[in-house]
């Protein structure tokens, strides 16, 4: 059977139905037209968009007809703590109501503002999300795939992968926890911290002390090339060695999320694939790839909707 992977839709639920008519599955008066195919959703199907509860809608029937998987990604679990207060400080919630948060969870919110009881339905089915996908040839994370991560979350997740209760939310919500970094890893991505006292700027200003890393690609030997960033902003990246090696990925065929990669879809890494290519902006594509028991990635197995 085929494996539809599809990236980030981020609320863009026309772009959506497009792909998956383009990949045989088609909406039906009496349900769906499928292929002999079954699709893995990678997350962050909310936030930015403007049809985030109609991608909700479309995403949720086909998983629960049988014909797709959804994989939590840091915006569903973020939509989660968003309502669930922190366990090591009550008057806080796990997602804090910061000016920046609530302004990018707000369409997420208005979409719902009149539908209090479809908002918790849909907030319970975000944290029953599984966090990992795995087969024997083939796996897919939202961020990161990363074994100690794995199972240091094991105790939380049931052999689906799925978080058991509302313990997963609030033991990864506690900020420098084993369980937060690992949550951290997974869903939002690899960081390291820059030595000693070395610091940049961030795109806005922000000083930052850690670097998201980019665990896929062999032979990166500084901070700069091993950054996850766009290109444009690489050179605010420290050029200094590397204090450690950085990851590499050399397992079975990987699908992931999350990274805002920007072009022509594109395979970049025979075994660790991104399909995020930034629907939300105004040049970006929804992008998926169609798995057919390949050993390594095949560039004609992608489809894409330009935006």
């Amino acid at each position: 059977m085929r494996l539809d992977f599809v990236g980030d839709i981020h609320g863009h639920a026309s772009y959506l139905l497009t792909l998956l008519e383009r990949l045989g599955y088609k909406k039906q008066q009496r349900g769906w037209k499928q292929p002999n195919a079954t699709l893995v959703f990678l997350g962050d199907l909310i936030d930015r968009g403007p049809e985030q509860k109609q991608t909700v809608e479309i995403v949720r029937e086909l998983c629960e007809l049988g014909i797709a998987i959804c994989l939590s990604g840091n915006h569903e679990f973020n939509a989660v703590g968003f309502v669930i207060k922190r366990t090591d400080d009550p008057s806080q919630y796990i997602r804090s109501h910061t000016t920046n948060h609530l302004k990018q969870h707000e369409i997420f919110l208005e979409a719902y503002a009149n539908d209090r009881f479809g908002y918790e339905e849909t907030i319970a089915w975000f944290a029953k999300l599984p966090i990992w996908f795995e087969m024997a040839d083939v796996r897919a994370v939202h961020a990161c795939w990363h074994d100690p991560a794995k199972e240091e979350l094991a105790e939380f997740l049931d052999v689906n992968h799925c978080p058991q209760d509302r313990s997963f939310f609030e033991q990864t919500g506690i900020k420098g926890s084993a369980a937060w970094t690992a949550r951290e890893t997974l869903l939002n991505g690899l960081e390291l911290p820059l030595p000693g006292d070395t610091t940049f700027n961030d795109y806005y200003g922000i000083k930052r002390r850690r670097i998201r890393v980019n665990w896929w690609t062999p032979s990166q030997t500084t901070y700069r090339s091993a950054a996850v960033i766009d290109g444009s902003q690489r050179a605010r990246i420290p050029n200094i060695k590397l204090l450690e090696p950085a990851p590499t990925y050399e397992e079975q065929l990987c699908f992931f999320g999350h990274y805002w990669m920007r072009g022509n879809p594109r395979i970049e890494h025979s075994r660790a694939v991104c399909l995020d290519y930034s629907i939300a902006l105004d040049d970006g594509a929804l992008c998926a790839y169609s798995f057919k028991g390949e050993k390594d990635a095949n560039p004609n197995h992608l489809t894409w909707v330009q935006k």
